[in-house]
């Protein structure tokens, strides 16, 4: 059973009465959005040769993982964007999240050490500058607050953030509140990233894009960019 609340508010500034530019009439100045996601999972009990202490129990048990996400953004001009995320992540998964290579459950962290005491998830800032004079549209989310950006630019992203926000992104299988719950299919199970027990790590990056995208990897929605749980 997976059971996601999403809660929303979002507001656009008015373009300055001088500057009738189609950037500044759509640029995006504040984002405030929250989520809470809570995931309960139960088997039956099953006959096991063998069960050790990494193993899926085969006695019927059951678990409930709870995230809740604040995001938060701020747009200073055209060009650079402050973007600030805290959450809190509690309960666990069926067996400690052991016992499965591609776990049932992306919420769980295997550190249950770690409690339920909110942490600042990301915090970043967001530089885009153009390298000419065209416009193309874009989705605003969570990681990128603009709904025009300049064609060509480059952008650079520096701070703490998660590394599968930007990488190998997948439209199908990358969010796992409104997709898929395994491990490997809303993070690919073929390699490994840096990144801390929560998922996340301290990293820059930088993005040249020539021509207009189909789509854009830092504005995936308000869901997308979340659990990335790192699991080692």
């Amino acid at each position: 059973m997976n059971l996601s609340v999403v809660l929303a508010c979002t507001t656009l500034l008015a373009p300055n009465q001088g500057d009738s530019t189609a950037a500044s009439a759509a640029a995006r100045r504040w984002w405030l959005s929250g989520q809470v996601n809570v995931i309960y999972q139960w088997h039956p009990a099953f006959r096991a040769l063998y069960t050790g202490p990494n193993s899926l129990l085969p006695w019927r048990e059951h678990a409930t993982s709870r995230v809740a996400t604040l995001y938060t953004g701020l747009s200073v001009g055209r060009r650079t964007e402050f973007l600030l995320d805290l959450e809190s992540a509690g309960g666990g998964g069926i067996s400690q999240a052991f016992g499965l290579a591609g776990f049932t459950n992306l919420d769980v962290v295997r550190n249950p050490t770690l409690g339920a005491a909110p942490y600042v998830a990301r915090a970043l800032v967001r530089l885009t500058v153009p390298l000419g004079s065209g416009w193309e549209d874009a989705s605003p989310g969570p990681l990128a607050l603009a709904s025009r950006v300049p064609v060509p630019r480059l952008t650079i992203v520096a701070g703490k953030l998660g590394l599968p926000d930007f990488f190998d992104l997948n439209p199908a299988g990358g969010d796992s509140h409104l997709q898929f719950l395994n491990w490997t299919l809303d993070n690919n199970g073929a390699y490994d990233y840096a990144a801390d027990t929560r998922g996340y790590t301290h990293d820059w990056r930088g993005a040249r894009v020539r021509g207009p995208r189909l789509g854009r990897a830092a504005g995936r929605g308000a869901h997308a960019a979340s659990r990335q749980r790192h699991r080692l």
